[in-house]
């Protein structure tokens, strides 16, 4: 089971890396482009708000994120820290896609976002006793 966590590990990291590599460039070398993220082929509704995000400082601030948190996940010691660092985002990602997303207009958007959001909580399911270290327990008499 700790060899498959590793690989999982490894793999979302190579995925943010990816992702966020991609999606900077992107950015630093033509600016924000609906068309080239395939936007104009969602509906209306998910295309307003995935383009509201993107084009705001959220839409930088999660690429860079990406790359922060995948350099992070394959460090030996400190990777557990880019899981939770990037929790809210996986759960802000997987919310996005299962209620304005639904049903999927486009599967490869869905599925990118599906992929890195379960891989998100899988690992940190895996690491709860890690992470239990990290919340404060009164001690009351």
């Amino acid at each position: 089971m700790k060899k498959t966590m590793l690989v999982l590990r490894y793999v979302f990291a190579v995925i943010l890396l990816l992702f966020g590599a991609i999606g900077t460039y992107a950015m630093l070398t033509e600016g924000y482009n609906p068309q080239s993220e395939g936007i104009l082929l969602f509906g209306k509704t998910f295309r307003d708000l995935h383009n509201a995000i993107m084009v705001s400082y959220l839409g930088v601030f999660v690429r860079l994120s990406q790359l922060f948190v995948g350099i992070l996940l394959l460090t030996k010691k400190y990777w557990w820290i880019g899981l939770l660092f990037y929790l809210p985002f996986a759960v802000n990602i997987f919310l996005i896609h299962v209620i304005h997303d639904n049903p999927p207009v486009h599967p490869g958007f869905f599925a990118s976002g599906m992929v890195v959001s379960i891989l998100n909580f899988i690992l940190v399911f895996y690491e709860t006793g890690r992470l239990k270290q990290l919340v404060v327990h009164s001690q009351s008499k």
